[in-house]
């Protein structure tokens, strides 16, 4: 369900959102395989309107959104868009064998607050069969708040846009590795995505997300650049690349015993020092990086597509 890949290609007339603290960005698919993007467009929107992903001033960003809208020429279309990050909580629950498939999500409806617990109340929420064994079927659960989902759908309805699907970043950004045939089900393969404000790690076994987890980036202004030596950079990114050495140690050893290793990272991403934590990841940590050249994407015209635009485009890959 959630890693469907479309198969074939056709022109899809629905948009794809991606809404940070800083940008709103859409993407339009001309065709599948190979990717060729129709339109795309980037408005940058105030501080304070979104902050960590949460909408803080409702009706100064419908203002940006409306403009948007006018000025892209969208007025009307059906939209996906991205829920954002922080607020996503991802379980594996285990269910009995002979219940049907169509049947789960009714089932796990039934048992979020008794025997299921998320960080939240009121989720809105999808699930897919990822495994069957010892008369179990193990099952993917990935929840949001819906009254924060609900608030970005509520803003592009007020826009004059249809909102019909939502998805995760982290899902968007492994369809578009995917179709590069880069990915492999048998590894255990780290996906970054790396923004102004934020780090987000996510961890993927047999094509479906196993771990997840944004790491915030506190602004420094005193960044302290250190060239051609082997000290790293210090300043705001010191303290998420620690974390990501964390996040690894526990994946590894905490989690799974040493038993497995990841070694190969998906690295993507508009922060400005992007380059600095592509070379700590190869060098310090010793990870192979495929990053943003690892992605053919063009635009109708023949142009690169920008990697801001990826986790948009990834979005437009979803099958629904």
């Amino acid at each position: 369900m959630y890693m469907a890949f479309r198969l074939f290609s056709k022109k899809d007339k629905t948009i794809n959102l991606v809404f940070t603290d800083y940008a709103i960005r859409y993407v339009e698919i001309k065709q599948t395989s190979p990717l060729i993007i129709e339109r795309c467009g980037e408005r940058f929107i105030p501080d304070g309107l979104i902050r960590r992903g949460e909408i803080v001033d409702f009706d100064a960003l419908l203002t940006v959104l409306e403009n948007c809208v006018d000025d892209w020429k969208i007025k009307h279309r059906m939209a996906r868009f991205i829920v954002p990050d922080h607020f996503v909580a991802m379980r594996e629950e285990k269910v009995d064998a002979d219940l049907q498939d169509d049947e789960i999500k009714n089932y796990i409806f039934m048992q979020i607050g008794s025997t299921i617990h998320l960080p939240f109340e009121e989720p809105v929420f999808d699930v897919a069969v990822i495994g069957e064994q010892d008369g179990k079927k193990d099952v993917l659960l990935i929840a949001a708040p819906e009254e924060k989902v609900r608030d970005y759908m509520n803003v592009m309805e007020e826009a004059k846009l249809k909102p019909v699907a939502a998805d995760i970043g982290p899902l968007s950004l492994y369809r578009l590795y995917h179709q590069e045939d880069i990915t492999n089900a048998k590894a255990h393969e780290l996906m970054i995505h790396l923004t102004e404000n934020v780090m987000m790690l996510s961890i993927f076994h047999e094509q479906q997300p196993k771990f997840m987890k944004p790491v915030f980036i506190e602004k420094n202004e005193d960044i302290v650049e250190v060239l051609g030596r082997e000290k790293d950079e210090a300043g705001e990114l010191t303290d998420v690349l620690n974390e990501l050495e964390k996040v690894i140690n526990f994946y590894e050893n905490s989690l799974h015993k040493g038993r497995v290793r990841i070694d190969k990272v998906f690295f993507n991403g508009d922060h400005p020092q992007s380059d600095f934590v592509h070379h700590h990841l190869e060098t310090r940590l010793a990870l192979r990086v495929y990053d943003n050249d690892a992605v053919e994407a063009v635009t109708k015209d023949g142009r690169a597509l920008s990697p801001s635009f990826y986790e948009a485009a990834g979005l437009g890959l979803k099958e629904g």
